[in-house]
Parts: structure tokens; sequence; C-alpha cells
């Protein structure tokens, strides 16, 4: 860990006082029971360990079953759709951190699209200069969960479907879980970007959308999770480091504090400010324990 964790306060002062990570009984998840797939079937199309390079659309993903898949018995192998940083390969987190370490541990599925060089954005416009994919990554991850529900019987409705994001990977958690309601049971977002228009001069967001000064209902409007904070509904861990230099640790807080505002207490979110941490796998590695105790809580 690059530092220790801050505590988060209701509004957006971040206090200076540090304390220990909490314990496992600080996620208690409060929101209302999930309800079960009654079609209790099993994983198809897929091996125990690694099924690497199969194909959506043109898009490569990797499948990971971990050896204990049926360690639970009855019930539906959980799963973590796991979205990387802009520009990083989907074998990123893989390669960098513990990440199977903690599938084996928790028992739960990996499913890792290579996604590229998208913001998870809704549409192209005729000012687009920088499409990853001729579908744009929104429309991409609704034709992607419909292949995972016919080819692997996984991220169907009513099953323990969590999503885990880095970077752009944390702004595309808040936006997959806005676009498909109810269908994930919980997400983390670390070092994530909630709202582009509080980074005007942002390349990437002007590469996609247009300039913020011709086009801010485009920046302010349906890609844009804080101004979506209304529509939450999902139990999310957030965390990211106060000397991030690539995304600004503000952007995690500020949307923290927009569900708050919207939701109180009715919708389990949590946040922690890491001191001195920055924009690196040494933050997001030892950041994996408090999120898998974190989605796990909500297996039931």
């Amino acid at each position: 860990m690059t530092g220790q964790l801050l505590p988060i306060t209701s509004n957006s002062t971040v206090s200076n006082n540090l304390v220990q990570r909490p314990e496992q009984s600080s996620f208690l998840l409060t929101s209302e029971p999930i309800k079960r797939s009654s079609n209790a079937g099993k994983v198809t199309n897929a091996t125990v360990g690694w099924n690497k390079n199969l194909m959506v659309n043109n898009v490569s993903y990797d499948l990971y079953i971990p050896p204990n898949s049926n360690s639970r018995p009855n019930r539906i192998l959980p799963c973590v759709l796991v979205l990387p940083g802009w520009n990083f390969k989907r074998t990123s987190w893989i390669e960098n951190s513990k990440l199977v370490q903690y599938a084996d541990k928790y028992g739960y599925a990996l499913i890792l699209p290579e996604m590229g060089k998208t913001l998870y954005e809704s549409s192209y416009y005729p000012q687009t200069t920088m499409k990853w994919n001729p579908m744009p990554g929104g429309q991409f991850i609704k034709l992607f969960i419909e292949q995972m529900q016919q080819r692997h019987h996984l991220l169907v409705s009513g099953q323990h479907n969590t999503l885990l994001g880095l970077s752009t990977g944390g702004r595309g958690v808040a936006l997959i879980a806005l676009e498909n309601p109810g269908l994930f049971v919980a997400g983390a977002s670390l070092s994530g970007d909630f709202s582009q228009e509080n980074m005007k001069s942002d390349r990437l967001m002007t590469a996609v959308y247009g300039a913020y000064q011709q086009f801010p209902e485009r920046w302010k409007g349906k890609d844009n999770p804080q101004a979506r904070a209304r529509e939450w509904k999902m139990p999310l861990y957030l965390a990211h480091g106060t000397a991030d230099k690539i995304v600004p640790e503000s952007q995690s807080r500020l949307f923290y504090n927009a569900i708050k505002q919207y939701h109180q207490n009715r919708v389990v979110v949590v946040y922690h400010p890491v001191a001195g941490a920055g924009h690196d796998y040494r933050f997001w590695d030892g950041q994996l324990e408090p999120v898998f105790q974190f989605i796990d809580q909500v297996y039931q």
C-alpha cells in the first residue's frame, strides 16, 4: 500500500487524520435482498482455469473459472466483470496484481474484455476523432453482456454479478451499472473519473464528445455518472489516491458526495481516499482485499 486510508466525511472536505483500513464488518450492506435466478444452471462453454482469446464482435476477452468453483453448493458461481484502464491490455490486471489469487480465495469467475481506448461512450458524434471500435463502448457492453448470458450463463439477472474497474475502467463501472440497473449486485471503482465537466480540457473526452465549450450537453448528459447520481442503486466501493496526478482525487470524492446527497443511507456506498497513493498498481493491488470483502457481503 502506498498510504493509509483517510476518513471521508459527509461533505467534500477530507480529513488529514489517518486511520487504519476498516475491518470487514465496516462493509455491512443493508440494501434489499437480491432476488436469485430460478435457473441455477452451471457455467457453460468454459473449463476450470483460463479460457483465453475468446471473441465477441471482433473484441477479445478472457474468462477465468476458479478451481473451487463448486465450493458453494446449490449456488451460481459469482463473477466479476473486470475493466482495465484506458489503453491497458485486458491482461494488465492479471500481470500486475494478485487479482487471480483473490478470485481463487473468494471463488469468483473473472470476465476480462479488451476494452482498449473506450470511454464507455453511448454514442459517437460528427466531432468524434477517437473510435475504439465501430460500435461505441457503451453499446458494445450491452451486446457483450447478452453474449455472456447466452454462451456461459454468466451475467444473468438474479445471479451474483459484480463489477471492478480502475481509472477509465472505474468510470465504466459507473456507466455500466447505470445502464443495466439491477443486473449487478455490487461494484468497485478505483481511481475513476465521473464528472468530466470538471476536467474541461481533458483530451480524451474532447476526442469523443467534442470540445466542452461547444457541446456541454454531451459532457453533462447521459455519459456523465455524477449527473445521474439520482439514479444510483448499486452498492459501491470507491477508492482514490490523494497523490493521483492522472485523475484528480476529487473525481471520486464528488461522485461519492453526489450519491450520498440524493440517497443518504438508502444506497450503500463507501469511499476511501488513500494518503500519498498514486495512479498505479501498487495502490490498486492494495485495494483488492477490501474490494472482495465488499462485493462478497451481498452473496446470500
